[in-house]
């Protein structure tokens, strides 16, 4: 059952007969006859009670078209919602926990301002389980340290960060990982986490095997650090709004691994104007 089907049937049923249907649909007779009778075939009753050149609706075309009408006015408002370009809805977005401290407080406030409408909803994970979570659908944007390689995914820059190795104030230089030992501790959040990802690869150069201990909480960990428990990678701009930094030491690294970009991702056959909007709402100033 095809909705132009339905859509001929119902024209029939207004106009009274075959000729004036076709007249208002654009179609020849002979092309609304045969809907008519495709109809009748798949549902196996007649629709209409023919009786000379007169055509009245059945029994059972009443109760198709108490269906119809619901059926095509819900398309109806189906295509009116997609085509119109209003944001609204519903958007799930989901950002590492640095992103979420440092960078998306005002561009959260700045979208719920404008588009108060909108049921906004977000949560942090690491960049590994974001890029599972846009891939899968579990959320609309993701907010990721570095792009993603994936044909279904689209991506935009956004913001620069630069990341550095923090510890306690009496935690000698760290110029490069021999100064860590052999087998250093090293704070960090899962194993999908990308700055952990960064951190045990720097590690490798040295040749050192670390001693990982996951923490899911950067407060947690700045706050492990300055304790002397180990050391962590972080961005600077999250050390700078951290209330205590006065108690930890921050090193620097090379540019290969301190330099980082985060990118909002979101899937190629998910974008609307909901998307896009937040996005904009996230372009740095």
């Amino acid at each position: 059952m095809e909705i132009s089907d339905l859509t001929v049937f119902r024209q029939v049923v207004l106009s009274g007969g075959i000729t004036k249907a076709a007249e208002v649909l654009n179609r020849v007779p002979s092309n609304v006859t045969a809907r008519i009778q495709k109809l009748e075939s798949e549902l196996g009753k007649p629709l209409f009670i023919r009786h000379k050149n007169r055509l009245n609706i059945s029994a059972a075309g009443k109760q198709l078209l108490s269906y119809c009408d619901d059926i095509l006015n819900l398309v109806e408002r189906a295509k009116s919602d997609l085509i119109d370009q209003q944001t609204r809805g519903s958007l799930k977005v989901g950002a590492m926990e640095a992103v979420m401290a440092t960078r998306l407080s005002d561009p959260l406030n700045a979208f719920h301002q404008q588009f108060s409408d909108v049921e906004l909803s977000v949560a942090s994970a690491p960049t590994g389980a974001l890029i599972e979570k846009v891939i899968e659908g579990e959320i609309d944007l993701g907010f990721i340290d570095g792009n993603v390689s994936d044909s279904r995914i689209q991506s935009k820059a956004l913001y620069k960060e630069s990341l550095v190795l923090v510890s306690s104030l009496n935690h000698k230089p760290i110029r490069s990982p021999k100064d860590l030992g052999e087998t250093p501790t090293v704070l960090g959040f899962n194993h999908k986490c990308a700055y952990r990802k960064r951190l045990t690869g720097w590690l490798a150069q040295g040749s050192n095997i670390p001693n990982v201990i996951e923490i899911q909480s950067y407060h947690t960990l700045l706050g492990c650090a300055a304790a002397g428990m180990g050391v962590g990678m972080i961005p600077r701009s999250l050390v700078d709004a951290y209330p205590h930094k006065h108690n930890l030491k921050i090193h620097t690294l090379p540019k290969k691994w301190s330099d980082s970009v985060t990118h909002c991702i979101w899937r190629k056959d998910n974008t609307d104007s909901t998307i896009e909007d937040f996005i904009e709402c996230c372009q740095p100033t």
